[in-house]
């Protein structure tokens, strides 16, 4: 009886151990994820530094100033990214270039671009920058800047070159209503992604920003073939030139850098 006992005994704790440690390889496989995600979130969180979240505060600050004192600018500018006829009517009234606030939500569309781009690089290529945190997203916010500096530049060069300044205006101020437009609908989802750390809402900005990105393109080859002095294929070549090879380029450098 009493080795029956024992054995009852050893087979009841191997049949213990064998339990216990099938349940500890279901919570690896099934509650890992889940563990591994929140610790991720909560050193993620604790990275963050000081600075962006002053920053994130500072532009909501401007956004709910600029959206109660120029509600009615604003409201003009997102309807303009979706309607070329009132686009028309910001060119007859011309006040819209004249006004400081649209400039500063340009800064506020640079910032946020920068600081998505530069999480996104950090999360995934954790060792690819060699410098601090601030240096990194100053460093690209100014790479950022002077692309976009460069191609306003180019874009009116070619303009005065060919004869084409009134075409050419059109298309830089849709790149300005445009760039305005994607900059209050990506400062949100900013905020989202960091907070919360959620890959959902990344992906919703890259979605935004392809989708805007094709309907600016779009805007682009109906404004150049309003114009007689273009044809097709110079139009091919021209937009090529300036809204998909700088993308190929960056990605091209990304590589030698990552």
């Amino acid at each position: 009886m009493i080795q029956v006992d024992s054995l009852n005994i050893i087979a009841g704790s191997e049949g213990f151990s064998l339990q216990k440690n099938k349940d500890s390889l279901s919570r690896f496989f099934v509650e890992k994820g889940k563990v591994q995600i929140n610790e991720i979130k909560r050193v993620e969180n604790e990275l963050i530094p000081l600075w962006i979240h002053l920053s994130l505060l500072f532009w909501v600050f401007i956004v709910v100033f600029i959206r109660q004192s120029y509600a009615f600018r604003m409201r003009q500018i997102i309807i303009a990214t979706l309607k070329p006829q009132q686009v028309k009517q910001l060119l007859r009234e011309g006040a819209l270039l004249r006004q400081g606030f649209p400039v500063i939500l340009l800064l506020l569309y640079y910032f946020t671009i920068s600081l998505f781009a530069f999480l996104v690089l950090g999360s995934q290529y954790p060792k690819s920058f060699y410098f601090s945190f601030g240096e990194g997203f100053l460093l690209l916010f100014v790479a950022v800047f002077l692309y976009h500096a460069l191609k306003y530049v180019i874009i009116w060069i070619l303009g005065f070159l060919f004869e084409t300044q009134d075409i050419s205006f059109r298309y830089l101020l849709d790149h300005y209503l445009f760039h305005i437009s994607e900059g209050l609908v990506l400062f949100p989802l900013l905020i989202l992604f960091i907070y919360s750390g959620l890959p959902l809402f990344l992906y919703v900005a890259l979605i935004v920003l392809l989708a805007l990105w094709f309907f600016r393109l779009q805007r682009a080859i109906v404004i150049g073939l309003a114009c007689t002095k273009f044809s097709p294929s110079y139009l091919f070549l021209y937009l090529c030139t300036l809204e998909v090879v700088p993308f190929v380029l960056l990605y091209k450098l990304g590589l030698q850098f990552i």
